[in-house]
């Protein structure tokens, strides 16, 4: 392999275990192919790591291990699957979760959730579209699967030089899978739906919010398949409004709720929140308990303020049908826009509104979504709970 020199500044970061370089970091670039195996080196060209690189991608370099003298091959990525893989097992008692969560489990560019025996995998960098066939080969070797559904249409696979396609599959499947958690059975669609066709990340979050709506009316927007209305009728909220702009989400969330006997409770609306709520202000509507999981605001750096006045609009227009001592939730899978910055636009769109607060509660992601130490970057799920007076 070829030996990259890193720069003696960023020499000791790396190996206290920061995964990253960025091309500054490096003393020269190489003509190499995308994804290629590399040695990181000292200027004296002794090696202290091995990482991936990409020379037209902003990281430089990812990091695998800071085992210069190991062989990046099946046996490799078996070891680090496993050690996944026991971590979550401990964790969960059906087999419903984030198998491997890119740079948190040492796999930097790969996700993987995991659906009893169906995997979907996402693959984010040429480094690990590279490696697959060794990947690919441990993962089957530890999991056999029945299935494996590859997503490859995230658009950040362009910065790495990589092609966004249609699903791939091995195997046959049907569109819809379910999803067990805690007591409540949803569904997915991993071959059409967002990301991976579930959101496991906001898993515990959906269920400590379903706590505070028993007896409550919940308005549920961005609902997607359902997960924090239906987990709100499961706890005995006495009506729950789901709000999608995609018809196809709120069919799945209307198939959770039959199969979960709360079908009565629910009512779903296909219709932008953006243009819903204004109308529900003027009709003034009100509910007990509002939620709202918007998609990304901020989905690149430079529009971090537009985003961040988005939150700030949402929270504003939402706080205005919470009824009195009610409760606004509201997230934000924004990586671009940390907690600090995140909570003061929600903040501000309350007070925009004319409503005063208390703080309750703030959440992240789940358990099996586990947060490099070192990079920040990996903490990207926020939420946060108020009540209004």
């Amino acid at each position: 392999m070829e030996c990259l020199a890193v720069k003696s500044s960023f020499i000791d970061k790396i190996r206290k275990g920061y995964p990253w370089l960025y091309t500054f970091a490096l003393h020269s670039t190489k003509d190499l192919p995308q994804g290629t195996l590399v040695y990181l080196s000292d200027s004296k060209k002794k090696p202290f790591a091995i990482a991936y690189y990409n020379g037209m991608s902003k990281i430089a370099c990812r990091v695998l291990t800071l085992d210069w003298k190991t062989s990046i091959d099946t046996a490799f990525f078996y070891h680090l699957f496993s050690k996944a893989l026991s971590k979550r097992e401990c964790r969960f008692k059906v087999p419903y979760y984030r198998l491997v969560h890119a740079e948190g489990d040492g796999l930097p560019g790969l996700i993987i959730d995991r659906f009893n025996d169906v995997l979907v995998c996402q693959i984010g960098t040429a480094g690990m579209e590279k490696l697959k066939d060794f990947w690919l080969k441990a993962l089957n070797d530890l999991m056999q699967p029945k299935q494996i559904i590859f997503r490859h249409d995230a658009l950040h696979r362009e910065k790495e030089g990589l092609h966004s396609t249609a699903p791939v599959l091995k195997n046959e499947l049907n569109t819809a899978i379910q999803v067990f958690e805690h007591d409540i059975t949803f569904f997915a669609s991993p071959m059409d739906g967002q990301k991976t066709g579930w959101f496991y990340d906001q898993r515990e979050n959906r269920h400590w919010m379903s706590h505070y709506c028993k007896d409550k009316s919940v308005l549920d927007l961005y609902t997607y398949r359902g997960g924090f209305g239906i987990s709100a009728a499961k706890k005995g909220a006495s009506r729950v409004t789901l709000v999608d702009s995609s018809k196809a989400a709120l069919d799945y969330a209307e198939l959770a709720a039959k199969a979960n006997h709360v079908a009565e409770c629910c009512h779903y609306v296909n219709e932008d929140v953006f243009t819903l709520l204004p109308e529900y202000i003027l009709q003034k509507q009100q509910f007990d308990v509002v939620i709202a999981d918007p998609p990304a605001f901020v989905k690149q750096a430079q529009h971090k303020g537009q985003g961040l006045r988005g939150y700030q609009k949402l929270a504003k227009l939402c706080a205005q049908i919470v009824k009195e001592k009610g409760l606004l939730f509201i997230a934000s899978c924004s990586h671009h826009a940390n907690m600090t910055d995140f909570r003061k636009a929600v903040e501000t769109g309350i007070c925009k509104s004319g409503r005063q607060f208390t703080f309750i509660r703030k959440g992240g992601a789940d358990k099996d979504h586990p947060i490099h130490p070192l990079l920040p970057e990996n903490h990207y799920l926020k939420a946060l709970l108020y009540r209004l007076d």
